[in-house]
C-alpha cells in the first residue's frame, strides 16, 4: 500500500510543526529524562520491548504494560501536543507489515500514573495546539482525520466528519478519472434515483467520500456536465481509468 504523505518512513515518526517535538530528533529511544508533569523535576522514562508486540513503559515510579497487537515496537518519542499546558506526552512507535498496520500509542503522566491517551495510525501533523491530524491512504486518496486533546479526560478525541475531502494530499481538490464504462450517479447514498449517467470517455472528478464505520465507501462525483451524484467505491474503481491507485 502506498505510504501516506508525511506518514511513517522506516522506524521514524514524522511530524510537521516543531513545537510538538520535545526531543532533539524524532528517532525513537528506549530511555530519557524529561519533566512530563510540569513540576520542574525530570522523570526517568524507560521502554522495554517484549514478545509479540508487548512492551513495558516506565515513568518515575509508574509502570504500564501494553500490547501493540503483534507489531514491532521500537521505542518512544517525547512530544508536546499542547504547548499551552504544563504536560508532555510519550509516543510509542509500533510498526506493522504494511502502512495500514502502523499504530502510535500516546501516553500522559499525571505525576502518579501513566495514562493512555489513545492511539493513531500516524502522527501526520501536531503543532502543539492540542490538535492532531492523521492521514491515511485509502487506495487512491488521502483521508485526513482530526483529533483534539481533552486534557481533563486525558484522551485524544476523534472529531468525526460527515464527508472527507478527496485528494492525493491535504491541499489537492479532488481526483480526476476517465470513464471507461458508463455508470449512474445517484441522488443520495440511499434510494435508487439517478441524477446523471456518466458518458464513456468523459472526465469525472471525485470530490468527497462518505466513510462508514462498516460497509462500503461512497464517493461524491462531479460529471463532465457539472452534475453531482453518488457512486459506490467498487463501481467507481471498476468503471474508470486514471485513479492514482496504489497497492
Amino acid at each position: 500500500m502506498k505510504t501516506p504523505l508525511l506518514a511513517v518512513l522506516s522506524s521514524a515518526v514524522l511530524f510537521t510543526g516543531a513545537p510538538a517535538l520535545a526531543q532533539k530528533n524524532d528517532e525513537p529511544v528506549t530511555s530519557a529524562s524529561v519533566d512530563l508533569d510540569g513540576d520542574g523535576k525530570p522523570e526517568a522514562v524507560s521502554f522495554t520491548a517484549g514478545k509479540d508486540g508487548q512492551f513495558t513503559l516506565k515513568a518515575g515510579a509508574a509502570t504500564l504494560q501494553a500490547n501493540a497487537s503483534g507489531n514491532d515496537v521500537s521505542g518512544f518519542t517525547v512530544v508536546d501536543l499542547d504547548t499551552g499546558d504544563k504536560w508532555k506526552e510519550l509516543l510509542v512507535h509500533s510498526l506493522g507489515n504494511t502502512d495500514d498496520d502502523h499504530r502510535f500509542f500516546l501516553y500522559g503522566y499525571d505525576g502518579k500514573a501513566l495514562k493512555s491517551l489513545g492511539d493513531v495510525h500516524a502522527l501526520t501533523e501536531a503543532k502543539g495546539n492540542g490538535i492532531v491530524l492523521v492521514d491515511r491512504w485509502m487506495g487512491f486518496w488521502q483521508k485526513r482525520d482530526k483529533y483534539t486533546l481533552d486534557r481533563k479526560a486525558w484522551k485524544l478525541v476523534h472529531v468525526p466528519q460527515e464527508l472527507y475531502a478527496v485528494g492525493v494530499d491535504a491541499s489537492a481538490a479532488g481526483v480526476e478519472a476517465t470513464v471507461k464504462k458508463s455508470f449512474p450517479l445517484a441522488q443520495g447514498r440511499t434510494g435508487s434515483a439517478v441524477v446523471a449517467t456518466t458518458a464513456q470517455g468523459s472526465k469525472v472528478r471525485v470530490l468527497a467520500a462518505s466513510v462508514p464505520a462498516k460497509g462500503e465507501v461512497w464517493y461524491l462525483v462531479k460529471s463532465s456536465t457539472g452534475l453531482l451524484g453518488w457512486v459506490r467505491g467498487n463501481v467507481l474503481v471498476e468503471s474508470t481509468d486514471g485513479l492514482p491507485l496504489a497497492g
